[in-house]
């Protein structure tokens, strides 16, 4: 692998820049830092500034193998005041154009600098990376951050082989997918709904597959016990390898029990394990919706309402950006919410959600359903109820309720909210009723599941080991 004879293979992890999609991307960045490889992670020099103004002043585990991964940047084309654009196109365009020059820039100084790169791991939205990988002559690998289930039903719509409408052009009131559940419309992902007005999304998600073939490796975060159909009905056409679920150390495998945090956030986390630790075992219900999802005014009210008509104890995580623009004048009604519940709930604009939902007085997770908090619930054996937005929601949704059986979905009201009742009602059948004990009967045994593919021998364990093989391989006979 070059004159300089390095002694580790060198892979770059480049995720789409944004929580969700870096933070199982860096925590699969510490399983190859652990097993000897070096690793650079590629994030942009903005996100950089973000996640170092996240860790000012923060308490960070940072564990050998954090410290292990070199992060390096690149632009993503964007002057500062563009950071809340909602031209879709222009922004993709922009990154595909000026983050695609100053990525080939970072490979040509990592291999001229003896850091030849073996491997380019990138997100599926990236889809422009092989196309540099293939200028160097480096092997990629298609990274999958969503559910295998998600994964089938794109690749089904971007092949033409299902189609929403019938010959007639009625849209279909069933969709069927070989090793997935019978489907409704309002199962889908939200952009290959009938319904979806966005454009430019839809292309986005289309395109993830258009450069797919140029991949060596496909790999997803799941895990082969969770969706085995799923898994397996793709083999035929385009398999995939599961590696997860990837989440740190300390709240799975335990190889690492340093490893806490992925170490990607992009807010300060607020101190609540302090408060957490005064309630009594499996009384508080934690709510979250990512970090993307931005709530109504309408629903934001809705749901404290809710919250403190079901009078459980409750942690809520509101970001920052939550009270932006059609939410601006949310901040006066949380206040005096925020004093009417003082001893019953606390909220706080970030957490460490893995440490939360790990916690032994956290009784349930009210969540928007975005595949890492799908994963994370499971993996910390916590019935859910689910708020649905967009995107891979509505079909995470359908397999908690339907499929594992952990969890509620929530009917929403005429006017697309979920109402103060519904959410009430709902936190009791899951806090108080045999319901609920079923529910976390059942997510007790995905978190068993989960903890086994990733230990020494698990079927996600030998998928890393197996890449990784392959990627020594390929690196000794290059």
């Amino acid at each position: 692998m070059g004159s300089l004879g390095q002694q580790k293979p060198h892979v770059v992890v480049f995720p789409y820049p944004v929580q969700g999609h870096m933070n199982p991307l860096m925590e699969f960045a510490k399983r190859l830092v652990c097993r000897n490889l070096h690793v650079t992670f590629i994030t942009t020099e903005r996100v950089r500034e973000r996640m170092i103004k996240a860790q000012s002043g923060a308490t960070v585990h940072v564990t050998s193998a954090l410290q292990d991964i070199r992060i390096e940047t690149i632009s993503d084309g964007l002057s500062p005041d563009c950071e809340q654009t909602k031209d879709v196109d222009m922004v993709f365009d922009l990154f595909r154009k000026v983050g695609g020059l100053t990525l080939e820039q970072v490979i040509e100084r990592l291999n001229s600098q003896g850091d030849t790169v073996s491997c380019i791991v990138y997100d599926s939205l990236l889809e422009w990376v092989p196309d540099i990988a293939s200028k160097f002559n480096i092997p990629s690998a298609f990274f999958w951050t969503q559910s295998c289930a998600v994964y089938s039903i794109y690749y089904h719509f971007y092949t033409g082989m299902v189609k929403a409408k019938d010959e007639a052009g009625n849209v279909r009131d069933v969709i069927e997918i070989p090793g997935l559940p019978q489907l409704c419309q309002s199962d889908l992902p939200s952009f290959l709904q009938p319904s979806n007005t966005n454009g430019p999304l839809f292309r986005l998600v289309m395109n993830q597959f258009s450069t797919i073939s140029q991949a060596t490796w496909i790999l997803g975060n799941s895990f082969d016990e969770l969706e085995m159909a799923e898994i397996q009905s793709m083999d035929s056409l385009i398999p995939i390898r599961t590696v997860g679920p990837l989440l740190p150390s300390a709240f799975l495998d335990g190889n690492d029990p340093q490893d806490q945090e992925v170490g990607t956030n992009l807010w300060k986390a607020g101190n609540c394990i302090d408060w957490l630790n005064t309630k009594e075992a499996s009384t508080v219900v934690y709510v979250s919706f990512g970090s993307l999802a931005v709530l109504s005014k309408e629903q934001i009210i809705e749901i404290a309402l809710g919250l403190k008509a079901s009078r459980h104890s409750f942690l809520w995580v509101i970001r920052p950006d939550d009270n932006k623009e059609e939410n601006n004048n949310v901040d006066e009604f949380l206040e005096g919410f925020l004093e009417e519940t003082v001893y019953q709930g606390l909220v706080v604009s970030w957490c460490p959600q893995m440490a939360v939902l790990s916690h032994p007085s956290v009784g349930m997770f009210v969540t928007h359903c975005g595949w890492n908090s799908t994963l994370e619930s499971l993996s910390s054996g916590l019935p859910v109820l689910t708020i649905t937005q967009w995107s891979d929601q509505p079909t995470n949704s359908m397999y908690i309720e339907e499929v594992w059986k952990t969890g509620i979905r929530l009917n929403k009201l005429g006017d697309g909210l979920v109402g103060r009742d519904e959410v009430e009602k709902s936190i009791k059948r899951v806090m108080e009723s045999d319901e609920g004990l079923e529910l976390r009967k059942n997510a007790l045994q995905w978190k068993i599941l989960a903890k086994k593919a990733m230990v020494k021998g698990g079927s996600s364990d030998k998928n890393i080991d197996c890449f990784i093989h392959e990627v020594i391989a390929r690196t000794t006979l290059a």
